[in-house]
């Protein structure tokens, strides 16, 4: 139930080569500063607003708007908390199983997991079609991952919440992605928007990321699944449409 509400997410991040445009500094090289600190925590927590845009059937763009909070660790185990104006979610790895609640419909759904999150992760897509929402944060694949963007730019320094970042632009065929980086020793991403050029409508997607915490205290029992007593258990289909 959840990939196609985040299939999106993931192809932000997938690998590529860029042909960096004539602009100093270089903003690819300002990229993979930022995230070699998310990718070296061997605990991390973030807070994530998101707005989001739905292309009715009438040719109508309509803005919605939700927010999630993540918690990891390197080792295997995380929990993600999600809600917007459509939906409200949550899943949990603790290193033997991987667990979604659709809390709107009390529903939920488990299945044998086990590895590091991106061993997980994959063997949950691979078996069931599942991409996960931020995948690659959780991964921690971040300088390699941002397929079908072939050209980079740097735009200046432009504020992004009420401080200054560096402005970024990666542009491909099918989308382009945006994304600030704050400025400092303690560079970490504050925002990104693509823009699906793809989808008719050109529909946009922006995420603003807060309250960083790549040192974080993670409690063990943070990552088993919390699920309501009177929520129904049902099954994940597997890649083919089976059970």
């Amino acid at each position: 139930m959840w990939n196609r509400s985040y299939l999106l997410l993931a192809g932000l991040f997938l690998p590529c080569t860029f042909v960096v445009a004539q602009s100093q500094p270089d903003p690819v090289h300002i990229y993979r500063q930022a995230t070699a600190r998310v990718i070296a925590a061997t605990a991390m927590s973030f807070h994530v607003e998101k707005r989001f845009d739905v292309v009715l059937l009438d040719g109508a763009k309509v803005e919605y708007s939700g927010a999630l909070d993540a918690f990891a660790n390197s080792t295997g185990g995380f929990f993600l908390d999600y809600g917007d104006d459509l939906s409200s979610r949550q899943a949990w790895y603790d290193g033997k199983e991987m667990t979604l609640l659709d809390s709107i419909n009390n529903l939920y759904a488990m299945t044998p997991a086990s590895g590091s999150n991106a061993e997980a992760l994959m063997q949950v897509r691979e078996e069931h079609g599942l991409e996960m929402p931020l995948a690659p944060f959780l991964k921690r694949e971040l300088p390699d991952n941002m397929d079908a963007l072939g050209e980079a730019s740097y735009l200046g320094i432009h504020d992004a919440e009420g401080e200054a970042c560096h402005h970024l632009l990666f542009r491909g065929e099918s989308k382009d992605l945006q994304v600030w980086i704050s400025i400092g020793e303690q560079a970490l991403l504050r925002k990104l928007v693509v823009t699906f050029w793809d989808i008719e409508g050109a529909p946009q997607q922006a995420l603003t990321f807060s309250e960083w915490n790549l040192d974080a205290e993670i409690a063990a029992d943070m990552f088993e699944a919390e699920i309501p007593e009177d929520a129904l258990l049902i099954d994940f289909l597997s890649v083919g449409g089976e059970k």
